[in-house]
């Protein structure tokens, strides 16, 4: 559950710390005080969008944070996203006055998508406009799948589905026979064939450009490596090589009679350098040894190349691409080029992979359907108190033939509604007025949310439209609720506020130079006062605090 919520420079609010209990809690307060502006610095921390100017003037940066108890599905995601498990969770987020935002868990950086992620574990939100995406196309699928846990299900066979759609597609391309595939096939069979003729091998194009280096540079090769080998040994009577010199110094220096550790490290070095000398000269020796100068494997290398060359300009390519590209063009023409046999083999693939989706999509439509009644039931049971009398409500569907299935599975689901006895039922939409279907919808919020495993849900004036007895009956379906979850609730009316546990009431307080949004918890007589306040506006009355008292009353005494 939410245990405590801190909001610091966000829109009208300076600082503020929140704690929060178990159960029913309400929120209210005056049109304007600030209640959007609660549930939206919680929104925040939930990875809502960052909406302009949404830091308290003259401030550099916004800082929200949402402390929850966790759960086992909260510990699971921490646990796969290599964060360690913990008792409390925190969201928070920081928004600079720039508008650019940073998200945390448990104080390590994350996106506003992963703070959605875990958000969904722990929190559910219900608002005054969830009647109009009630009546989006696939809603009721949505709400199905979601209410019967389903969603796990209905994504193996939305995965058969693209597999098997994939494999038509495919089988249908393969066996087009047009005037353009036949020419692609041609001109493919034609470019593969010149590629095979020259019949190269992978790393040939290196290992050629390379080898022509060697015979190409072999005469200056021989040239420089003769005399650097000279300069090393010299011939007869050539005093002047380095060998000769290192001999003459090693020679002179023997004649100097001192031990001195310069003149011994000197010896040394010469002694060292004579014998490095040496055998440079013969590894020299034998490298020029295996230069070849061979003139006619140089021509046969140089018109290998050009050939190489040759080919990949015709191909628009480089040189060092050319074995890719005939291996891309080998694999292109052997698609095109799939035997009758192989043809039948993806044929007979893609018939078990339609027995596998629709086996997967016929137990998907089932359990729906067992899980449509039970839904049904669920909500016409509130419709009395809702005060939509003999009301029903009906989920329809509609099973679709293999041709029109699609990546739900093979059920058109629609949800219908009788508004009267005798008459006939029908889509939302058309028969139930704009009144009839918030509190439909508030119904169906109801009892998806008894089903939810989310332990905090906060309503956001879900019971617009809706007043007297019938508000007093919603008020009871929430307080309900909240025996088993925790449940927030921003409303507008005293017959729903009157059945909470808990109570904080949204102000706004304006000074000389600033305006300041609070929120404070209702004890005592303060609870009393505010249900007269929305009972009866601007003057309360002592009637009209006498009739607050009384709802209090009753309320608590119901429990």
């Amino acid at each position: 559950m939410l245990t405590s919520l801190s909001i610091h420079q966000f829109a009208l609010v300076d600082h503020m710390e929140l704690e929060f209990d178990q159960g029913m809690t309400v929120i209210t307060g005056e049109t304007g005080a600030g209640k959007s502006i609660l549930l939206g610095a919680l929104g925040l921390t939930l990875g809502q969008r960052v909406e302009a100017g949404c830091v308290r003037s003259g401030a550099d940066k916004a800082d929200i944070a949402a402390s929850f108890e966790a759960n086992d599905a909260a510990r699971q995601w921490l646990s796969n996203h290599d964060m360690p498990e913990d008792n409390d969770i925190i969201l928070r987020r920081v928004i600079s006055a720039e508008g650019r935002s940073r998200g945390y868990v448990n104080g390590r950086p994350v996106s506003a998508a992963d703070l959605r992620d875990i958000a969904a574990h722990l929190i559910g939100v219900h608002s005054q406009h969830a009647h109009q995406r009630l009546l989006e196309k696939d809603a009721p699928r949505k709400i199905i799948d979601a209410y019967a846990g389903l969603s796990l299900k209905a994504s193996k066979v939305s995965n058969h589905w693209h597999t098997w759609k994939k494999a038509k597609q495919r089988f249908a391309t393969l066996s087009e026979s047009s005037a353009e595939i036949i020419a692609q096939r041609q001109l493919l069979d034609y470019q593969v064939s010149e590629l095979r003729a020259l019949a190269f091998q992978e790393n040939e194009l290196e290992e050629l450009e390379a080898e022509h280096k060697r015979l190409a540079n072999a005469e200056n090769t021989l040239l420089s490596g003769q005399s650097a080998l000279l300069a090393c040994t010299g011939g007869e009577q050539d005093e002047s090589a380095a060998g000769e010199l290192l001999y003459h110094a090693l020679q002179q220096l023997e004649h100097i009679d001192d031990q001195d550790p310069l003149l011994l490290e000197t010896k040394e070095m010469l002694s060292q350098a004579q014998i490095q000398l040496s055998e440079a000269a013969s590894s020299l020796q034998r490298y020029l040894d295996r230069v070849d100068m061979n003139p006619h494997r140089l021509q046969q290398v140089e018109s290998r190349l050009s050939d190489l060359y040759s080919m990949a300009r015709k191909h628009h390519i480089r040189p060092d691409a050319l074995y890719g590209h005939w291996q891309t063009q080998e694999a292109a023409l052997a698609e095109l080029n799939l035997s009758d046999h192989d043809l039948e083999a993806l044929a007979e693939e893609i018939e078990q992979l339609q027995v596998t989706f629709m086996k997967g999509a016929e137990a998907l439509s089932a359990q729906r359907q067992k899980a449509a009644k039970t839904l049904d039931a669920a909500i016409e049971s509130h419709f009395e108190s809702l005060a939509l009398g003999k009301a029903k409500f009906f989920t329809r569907m509609q099973h679709l033939p293999a041709n029109e299935a699609n990546a739900h599975g093979i059920d058109h689901i629609t949800f219908e509604v009788q508004t009267n006895p005798g008459m006939p039922s029908g889509p939302l939409a058309k028969v139930a007025s704009g009144g009839e279907l918030s509190r439909i919808s508030l119904a169906l919020q109801v009892v998806t949310a008894a089903t939810t495993h989310t332990p905090c849900l906060i309503f956001d004036e879900v019971d617009v439209g809706i007043g007297g007895g019938t508000a007093e009956r919603v008020g009871r379906l929430m307080r309900n609720l909240g025996e088993s979850a925790q449940i927030m609730c921003v409303t507008h009316q005293p017959q729903v506020a009157a059945q909470a546990h808990n109570h904080y009431q949204v102000s706004k307080v304006s000074g000389d130079t600033a305006t300041h949004t609070r929120i404070r918890r209702l004890e005592g007589t303060q609870r009393p006062e505010e249900l007269a306040r929305m009972l009866g506006g601007v003057e309360i009355t002592e009637q009209t605090l006498v009739h607050a008292k009384e709802m209090l009353k009753l309320a608590t005494a119901e429990r």
